[in-house]
C-alpha cells in the first residue's frame, strides 16, 4: 500500500513539474507591442503618434471611420499596408493589420509565420498547407490577445494581425449595431414607395 501511495505521489510530482515551464511561459508571455508601444489599452492618438513616428504615412485617419489606413512600405518588409481598428466609444485600440500582397506566391505565408516564430516562438495553432489553400497561424499571447498571420485562396496575399480580443468583440458589435440602424433607415425611407 505504501509502495502505490508513493508512485502516486511520484507521479503527481512529474506532472506539476511537467507543466511548470508551461505555465510559466504563459505568466512570462509577451505584451503586444508595436514601435515600441504596448497595444493593450492602447489610444487611438496615442498610436496615431506612435505610428507615423515609425515611418507610416497616412492614408486615412478619420473618426467617422472604425479603422484608420496607412502606406507602411519601407517600415515592414514586404507589406504594402496597415490598418488600425478601434473601439468608437472608446478609442481604445481593437486589431492592427500588416497586408503583404502576394501574387501566386504560396510561400509567402511560410515566410510571414516565420518572421512572427522568429520573436515569438512556435504558433500556439496552425491550419493548412503552405503550398496550397487557406492558412491561419495563431499565436495567444498575454492579456487576453492574440497575433495571427493568414491566407485565403488563390489569393496568397498574406495578413499579420495584432488582435486585442475582447476589444475587436466590441468593434464588431459596434459594427453590426451601426450596419442595422442603416439596414433599418433604409427601409423606412423606402417603405413610402410600396
Amino acid at each position: 500500500m505504501m509502495h502505490r501511495r508513493n508512485i502516486l505521489i511520484s507521479a503527481a510530482a512529474i506532472f506539476i513539474a511537467s507543466t511548470m515551464p508551461t505555465m510559466n511561459a504563459m505568466a512570462a508571455a509577451p505584451s503586444l507591442e508595436l514601435f515600441g508601444t504596448q497595444l493593450k489599452n492602447a489610444k487611438r492618438d496615442q498610436l496615431r503618434q506612435v505610428f507615423k513616428q515609425g515611418g507610416m504615412s497616412a492614408v486615412r485617419e478619420d473618426l467617422r471611420y472604425w479603422v484608420d489606413t496607412y502606406n507602411s512600405n519601407g517600415v515592414l518588409e514586404g507589406a504594402s499596408q496597415f490598418e488600425a481598428g478601434y473601439v468608437s466609444k472608446t478609442g481604445q485600440f481593437a486589431y492592427a493589420r500588416y497586408t503583404f500582397p502576394g501574387f501566386m506566391n504560396a510561400g509567402l505565408v511560410k515566410n510571414v509565420i516565420d518572421l512572427v516564430a522568429s520573436k515569438y516562438g512556435q504558433p500556439a495553432s496552425k491550419r493548412g498547407r503552405y503550398d496550397l489553400g487557406p492558412v491561419t497561424a495563431t499565436w495567444k499571447v498575454a492579456q487576453n490577445m492574440k497575433i495571427e498571420v493568414s491566407r485565403g485562396w488563390p489569393d496568397t496575399t498574406t495578413y499579420l494581425a495584432f488582435i486585442d480580443n475582447a476589444a475587436n468583440q466590441a468593434m464588431d458589435a459596434e459594427i453590426d449595431a451601426e450596419r442595422k440602424r442603416q439596414k433599418q433607415q433604409k427601409a423606412q425611407a423606402q417603405s413610402k414607395a410600396f
